[in-house]
């Protein structure tokens, strides 16, 4: 038997917070929780970001931004290189109305041509967002984790709309905002109302084109076939609805989403003030007939593409 004294075990020494500090240890934060979605839309993003054609299909949408934000501040910027004070600023009714049709021009025609560039953009971007997963396999690997399928339906989306947002919805903001900081103080008055269908159409552009292109995408498995079919869906659709309204047949009109996204801005810009729009001779004719059936037309679209995607990934996930 061992013969040595047993010795009491010592005490780890009490290290104060400055001395723990001082050799390196941090405190384990809690990590932030971040919705599931969020990740997916992200990646969506940044491997797009990626591509060439991106960054040419962006430089094709600020283009038509800055033209019609030239086309907008050269008509109001006019009349102040010829009344530098706005002090002899003889506007009657009429040129007040005049001005602010014009101006409804601008954000309109920025609306409709946008949106053909903000397809063209995801196209490239969004084509493969469920496609792609569906030809490598991925939706195993997603849902190995807690995710639900409405999560990853709303990543797709929150990921194709923030397209349109960058290049529609927020570019027209801006467009609206310099027509109130430039235009003279008797023209002012009768844009401030503008913001309504202005907005309002650019925000239902970019949901109608989220919605469609995430249903056109889960139709498909790979990006390029996918990005082919979704432009030539918005063009054999415009170009379809045009013929028949050509033809007279009306109903034809309400066929194509652009058109119907005209018909509904100028649907509320026509619903402003009375004694506004009466001033408004320039105003021209709605292309629809039936604002509100362009508007469920516009609604049943989304409607339906979402409809197919909730059914493509339902099926994927219980294939998987």
């Amino acid at each position: 038997m061992s013969t040595e004294p047993i010795l009491p075990p010592r005490k780890a020494p009490v290290l104060g917070a400055d001395e723990i500090h001082s050799i390196g240890y941090r405190r384990l934060d809690v990590p932030r929780p971040v919705w599931p979605g969020w990740p997916i839309a992200r990646t969506l993003l940044v491997l797009a970001w990626r591509k060439r054609i991106t960054k040419l299909a962006l430089l094709m949408c600020l283009g038509t931004f800055v033209l019609h934000g030239g086309w907008l501040v050269v008509q109001l910027v006019v009349l102040h290189l010829q009344n530098p004070n706005n002090q002899h600023l003889n506007l009657g009714p009429m040129n007040v109305g005049n001005l602010v049709g014009r101006v409804h021009e601008v954000l309109a025609s920025f609306v409709s041509v946008q949106f053909f560039g903000a397809a063209l953009v995801l196209a490239v971007v969004a084509a493969g967002a469920i496609a792609d997963d569906r030809r490598t396999g991925a939706f195993e690997l997603y849902f190995s984790r807690p995710l639900t399928r409405t999560q990853y339906v709303l990543g797709k989306l929150l990921g194709a709309a923030l397209v349109p947002v960058g290049v529609l919805l927020v570019p027209q903001l801006i467009l609206y905002v310099v027509a109130l900081g430039v235009a003279p103080p008797q023209v002012r008055d009768g844009l401030w109302w503008l913001g309504v269908p202005a907005l309002g159409a650019a925000a239902l552009a970019t949901m109608t084109l989220a919605t469609t292109v995430i249903g056109v995408s889960a139709l498909g498995r790979r990006a390029r076939n996918v990005g082919a079919l979704y432009i030539a869906l918005w063009l054999v659709l415009a170009a379809l609805s045009e013929s028949l309204v050509a033809a007279g047949v009306r109903i034809g009109g309400y066929l194509s989403p652009e058109r119907n996204l005209r018909t509904v801005v100028d649907a509320l810009f026509a619903a402003g003030p009375d004694s506004l729009t009466a001033q408004i001779v320039n105003f021209r004719p709605p292309a629809n007939a039936e604002p509100m059936l362009s508007l469920f037309a516009l609604l049943a679209l989304n409607a339906l593409a979402l409809a197919i995607v909730s059914a493509r990934v339902r099926a994927e996930v219980r294939a998987g």
